[in-house]
């Protein structure tokens, strides 16, 4: 059995149930990633150019990580992922993933690489390209995706409950038909303020990282609500007052960001964000200067990148959750 490697790293925390679904389907052995540690990091950084984002940095060193033991590396292409009636996009650098990965890493295994382009392409155009790479025919690769769409709704659903990325994956994997009610559903609130965490899903729950960012929130007492807890109709009713923006990805952030901003039981937002992250940058400033009101809740931004330390997220965390409380004692009626 083929031996494929996939990176835990960009769209393994949005897709890896589709993307693992479906090469086990066609035959092969998916073997994952170690989990992020400083050295898979700084090996990432190794091999990549300097002005890119610390996702694509580690996503290179996730690729060295697999690269003596597999006999495959699957590398996603995607282009884009919502059909409307204006041409949307993806992130710059996932589209020209595969190239940079050919352009910059000698020595790996001969990369799978699988389109995502909706505006333009199938997915079962993709699945027949993947499967026949592997030596599977077209039968099993319509067989294979649609288990692999099937699992992936499964595990969308899970993230609406609230589950982390891993967790729902955890859920569903264990669990093959996907029914999740008899396990344990995301916990009750406990904590005294309710703060939501907007930022793409690989910085966000890489816990290495954002130096474990919704696990330091939990710590505090505080209630966290996260972006993909966002339905796809409530972040679209969002956007239809902020037309004219492309890149899907971000799109969502901006979405979900007017979202808790305007909701009465959210106290604080925190933006995350990748430093040399162009799209995020400008989306950040659509947030602050278009998004927030004088009657929305805190806002702060996280800038992360590969030197970003532990103790700046945590004074960072810990002074902001302190400014909300102490902000909601001087509200209270008669203080």
């Amino acid at each position: 059995m083929v031996k494929v490697g996939v990176p835990r790293a960009l769209s393994y925390y949005r897709y890896f149930p589709l993307w693992k679904t479906l090469l086990e389907g066609v035959g092969a052995e998916v073997v994952l990633s170690r989990r992020t540690a400083r050295g898979l990091l700084e090996d990432g950084v190794r091999h990549c150019v300097d002005d890119i984002c610390v996702p694509v940095k580690l996503y290179f060193g996730h690729l060295m990580d697999l690269k003596d033991r597999v006999d495959r590396l699957f590398v996603s292409r995607i282009v884009s992922v919502e059909k409307c009636e204006s041409e949307t996009y993806t992130c710059p650098k996932l589209i020209g993933l595969p190239d940079m990965v050919k352009g910059s890493l000698d020595g790996l295994p001969p990369l799978l690489e699988f389109v995502v382009d909706v505006q333009n392409r199938s997915l079962k155009s993709s699945a027949r390209k993947l499967a026949g790479e592997l030596g599977a025919p077209a039968p099993v690769a319509r067989k294979a995706l649609a288990a692999s769409l099937e699992q992936q709704s499964r595990y969308e659903r899970e993230l609406l409950r609230g589950r982390a990325p891993e967790s729902a994956m955890e859920t569903i994997f264990a669990n093959g038909n996907g029914d999740s009610s008899r396990r344990e559903r995301e916990p009750e609130k406990a904590g005294d303020v309710t703060i939501a965490l907007v930022g793409h899903e690989y910085l966000i729950h890489d816990p290495f990282v954002s130096h474990d960012l919704p696990g330091k929130l939990s710590r505090l007492g505080a209630n966290t609500l996260l972006m993909s807890q966002v339905p796809a109709e409530v972040i679209a009713a969002e956007l239809d007052r902020y037309p004219g923006i492309s890149w899907s990805y971000e799109k969502e952030l901006l979405g979900a960001a007017s979202h808790f901003l305007g909701r009465p039981d959210v106290d604080g937002v925190m933006l995350v964000i990748g430093f040399a992250c162009g799209p995020d940058s400008i989306i950040g400033e659509i947030i602050n200067r278009e998004v927030r009101g004088p009657e929305s809740p805190p806002l702060t931004t996280l800038v992360l990148d590969e030197h970003t330390g532990e103790a700046g997220v945590a004074t960072r965390v810990e002074a902001f959750v302190d400014l909300i409380r102490r902000s909601r004692k001087h509200r209270r009626p008669g203080s």
